[in-house]
């Protein structure tokens, strides 16, 4: 079994064809280690049990326990009690050998992570899941061949919508044009955060009012459209900060915020530390 810590780090330049799959034993890693992942990222827990945060949320994990990780995510395993779990990774360039059938399922899962991070399976629905990973695994360990590629690349697909499935959310992407006017704003947010933090900049973009939009992201993400604004600037705030050596000036400017006051006060309010704490305490310095 390999150590998550190495493999974490490591995975970045190990990646075969951006998929990547194993079973690990996480005994040896330090606790309130910080990664960030530029591939999205599945942890299926088989034993023990421990706490993870991701983005600031925190999660008990144990056995039937999944985890889903979206791409520059950044997760922390808290506390561990003799971990093992299923690991699978891919890049969107892998994921575009997957027949389009499965792209509204990878969507819902992936481009709004945070309101599917953590599925807490039945107990009926854990054999199916863990020979699914099980399969995926045997799969890429086996000698290479041609059409290897495309043969996991089926398997995720079939993954990704049992996976889907037990989230519910299928139901939700019935209705094809509320959720789609929702992705795109998530879309948008993303592209778009450093520029403007107000809901009728967005609303305006999709052609909708700022009511509109509150009520499609309430019903999608169960929080109002403003929250989910400010969630994402809170999630890369806390990202420069750790990983990056800018001053909280610059950081501000970045953010697009009026001046470096006007971001403090929004950091505490919204993490209850002032910035320069948050980073000394995270990374252990201040900078």
């Amino acid at each position: 079994m390999t150590d998550l810590a190495v493999i974490t780090i490591d995975l970045e330049t190990s990646l075969s064809d951006s998929f990547s799959t194993g079973y690990l034993s996480v005994l040896p890693f330090e606790l309130n280690q910080s990664y960030r992942i530029s591939f999205n990222q599945f942890l299926f827990f088989k034993k023990g049990k421990g706490r993870i945060g991701v983005d600031g949320a925190v999660y008990t994990v144990s056995p039937g326990t999944l985890i889903l990780l979206a791409k520059n995510q950044v997760y922390t395993f808290k506390t561990n009690q003799g971990l093992e779990a299923y690991s699978l990774c891919f890049g969107d360039c892998f994921w575009e050998k997957t027949p389009a059938s499965a792209n509204n399922c990878k969507a819902a899962l992936f481009n709004d992570a945070t309101a599917n991070q953590y599925l807490k399976l039945q107990k009926e629905d854990v054999p199916e899941i863990n020979r699914l990973f099980q399969e995926i695994l045997t799969e890429f360990e086996s000698a290479d061949y041609s059409n290897k590629g495309d043969v996991l690349a089926a398997f995720l697909k079939i993954l990704i919508i049992k996976v889907a499935n037990l989230h519910a959310l299928l139901a939700k992407i019935t209705d094809q044009n509320d959720h789609k006017i929702y992705q795109r704003f998530i879309d948008l947010l993303a592209e778009h955060y450093q520029v403007s933090h107000d809901v009728t900049f967005f609303a305006e973009k999709l052609n909708i009012s700022s009511r509109k939009l509150t009520e499609l992201c309430r019903k999608h993400a169960g929080k109002g459209a403003k929250d989910i604004i400010q969630l994402q600037l809170v999630a890369e705030a806390k990202r420069f900060l750790q990983f990056s050596s800018s001053s909280i000036k610059e950081i501000a400017a970045m953010l697009n915020f009026s001046n470096p006051y006007q971001f403090s006060h929004f950091f505490k309010k919204n993490t209850s530390f002032p910035p320069e704490k948050y980073r000394k305490q995270v990374t252990g310095f201040g900078i």
